[in-house]
């Protein structure tokens, strides 16, 4: 028995004292308003670049999907990390932290992204170079990368406070299929941040529209909507979310098309998209009536 707990005692992992530094460093940093900094963890990664803010294209979309204004201008919010070079990582099944494996071609790679096993589970763990600071009262929700999809992957959603924390922060992976080998090329988005004020989410609640006449207003409206749809527009979109305006043609307040102040949608080449994917968009539509919309 004594045998017993004796081996018990040897797995228990041993935490020592906490860590005193020699000079306690206050914390001064000022972030501006509207402003994020981004830190090296050392100083040899001060002019590496790991991140990159979302733009609105993606090498996936045909021209048909940049109709649709909601997903375009999801695409932009965040800053995405991206490999630094290409691996494959595998997960056995197992909930054990050696259970999922990462290969990396390029081992001189090796410090500037890491990205290992720490949790178990199945879960890949990404560790940039480089970690945020906000201002105060502003966080960073850490999720996937808008749009970005591999087969494999799906990203665990986290809030940092990053105008307090001082110290490097992760992305994390979940594996969800074992036994399959799963290739991220360099420049691959490995996760997102995006600034979010504190205390946001923490008063709103979701309740049923109760009031008579605006819930009868809604439904009606919304019964509008699908009798265009489905009567008027055949397979070519209306495009009225991307106008800012509704069934009865009144004007959005305060319409927002894209975070760079409608730059890219009012390009020539938003416009191009746009009319080549309306000409047509299925086989059996004819290309003479053409409603594009600048």
């Amino acid at each position: 028995m004594n045998t017993d707990k004796d081996d018990l005692n040897k797995s228990e992992p041993v935490r020592r004292a906490p860590y005193v530094p020699p000079v306690a460093l206050p914390d001064t940093l000022v972030v501006p308003d509207k402003t994020i900094f981004l830190v090296p963890d050392q100083l040899e990664f001060s002019h590496e670049h790991y991140f990159e803010k979302c733009t609105s294209k993606r090498n996936w979309f045909t021209s048909y999907f940049y109709n649709c204004l909601p997903i375009v201008f999801g695409n932009q919010h965040g800053f995405v990390l991206k490999a630094t070079h290409s691996f494959v990582v595998r997960w056995n099944g197992t909930d054990a932290i050696d259970g999922v494996s990462v290969h990396k071609f390029d081992e001189s790679k090796r410090g500037d992204l890491l990205v290992e096993s720490h949790f178990g589970h199945g879960i890949v763990t990404v560790q940039a170079r480089q970690y945020f600071r906000t201002p105060k009262g502003v966080n960073m929700m850490v999720k996937a990368p808008p749009n970005y999809p591999v087969h494999g992957f799906s990203w665990m959603d986290a809030v940092v406070e990053t105008d307090n924390l001082r110290r490097d922060f992760t992305f994390n992976i979940k594996i969800t299929r074992p036994d399959l080998d799963i290739y991220i090329e360099q420049g691959t988005p490995l996760g997102c941040v995006v600034p979010y004020p504190r205390f946001f989410l923490d008063n709103y609640q979701l309740v049923p529209l109760s009031d008579p006449e605006e819930l009868a207003k809604a439904v009606e409206t919304a019964r509008n909507y699908a009798i265009e749809r489905q009567e008027h527009d055949g397979d070519k979109p209306r495009l009225r979310y991307m106008e800012g305006k509704d069934i009865y043609n009144t004007f959005y307040d305060q319409h927002q098309k894209s975070l760079d102040g409608g730059a890219w949608w009012n390009s020539a080449d938003a416009k191009v998209e746009r009319r080549d994917s309306l000409k047509c968009p299925f086989p059996h539509q004819s290309q003479d009536d053409d409603n594009t919309t600048p």
